[in-house]
């Protein structure tokens, strides 16, 4: 159920709905692994953090980001690889920190 939760919200973001209160509750469900933050400021991506990923950080790791949209980016004290990923079926931008593989942010449209 927990899968097709996610994928329907995907499809729904990646047809164009905006994060509305639903689309936040369901991405920062127990289980799911990620906390909706808000929104990118330059690029009007929603960001959603992995736990263990405070949401201070993960703005300012999306900020970083999207200011030139560069590969690797510095912030909150760590390197961060950021690029495209192939999702289903709509592609995202992530950043995952390169000391620690766990500590992942995502920006979906």
């Amino acid at each position: 159920m927990k899968a097709f939760k996610l994928r329907f919200v995907t499809v729904l973001v990646g047809a164009g709905l905006l994060w509305s209160p639903w689309t936040a509750q369901a991405l920062a469900a127990p289980g799911a692994g990620h906390a909706y933050c808000g929104v990118d400021r330059a690029s009007g991506l929603g960001v959603t953090a992995a736990r263990g990923v405070p949401c201070g950080v993960a703005l300012q790791v999306a900020a970083a980001y999207t200011k030139g949209w560069r590969t690797e980016v510095r912030a909150a004290g760590a390197r961060w690889r950021c690029g495209e990923r192939q999702g289903d079926p709509d592609p995202y931008q992530a950043c995952a920190d390169v000391h620690s593989g766990g500590r992942v942010v995502t920006l979906v449209s």
